[in-house]
């Protein structure tokens, strides 16, 4: 697996575009404000984007949405629970600074054990909420993308509506922690990290 990270917007959300080591064909987990930088290395590296997957609804990983779906042609998709973010920006929270985001709604539906499969690349999902009731991880190989669940050293914040620390801590300790410690976990916000280090150095949630 081929990974180009990208730190877009002012909350400044990673957002990961990967294809297969042989392939062209790509996809693209969360699309942040303004996501020129990412159309621009699509269209730099001759790819063609078939999916487009938001980890959950906020609006900082949703904004990009549109105009990545417009520009590639690319399907939306997210889990079932957090569909109705796309559309509500009190759920995305964008009305809270004064914009009204909304997003097309998904090609395709999400639930635990879903397996996406694009040229011999693959992930499979993980259903973590918490953060929001529809987050989810997506776990390839070697690595996983596990959005506003966990940092380095941190946690997702549970202070939104919809948002559980009961839920969270346990998709922290049944799910995260359940994988291969030296598996590397790209966050939504800052830098990667690994199972085995946040075991050991997560102060919000002990092994």
């Amino acid at each position: 697996m081929i990974i180009y990270p990208f730190t877009i917007g002012e909350f400044d959300v990673n957002n990961y575009l990967i294809h297969g080591d042989n392939s062209r064909r790509a996809i693209l987990i969360d699309a942040g404000y303004d996501p020129s930088p990412i159309c621009q290395k699509i269209e730099e590296l001759n790819l063609e984007l078939v999916y487009l997957i938001n980890t959950h609804g906020h609006g900082d990983h949703i904004a990009g949405n549109q105009k990545i779906l417009d520009f590639t042609g690319a399907k939306l998709l997210m889990h079932e629970a957090d569909a109705a973010y796309l559309s509500n920006p009190n759920l995305n929270l964008s009305a809270f600074i004064g914009i009204s985001l909304k997003s097309s709604k998904p090609d395709r539906l999400l639930k635990e054990g879903d397996r996406i499969e694009l040229d011999g690349l693959f992930l499979e999902v993980l259903h973590t909420p918490g953060h929001t009731p529809g987050h989810i991880t997506l776990v390839g190989d070697q690595c996983a993308f596990v959005g506003d669940v966990i940092f380095r050293e941190s946690v997702g914040r549970t202070d939104f509506p919809g948002s559980s620390s009961q839920q969270l801590i346990e998709s922290i300790r049944k799910k995260i922690y359940q994988l291969p410690d030296d598996m590397i976990l790209y966050p939504g916000h800052g830098p990667r990290t690994t199972v085995a280090h946040e075991k050991l150095s997560n102060p919000f949630v002990s092994y």
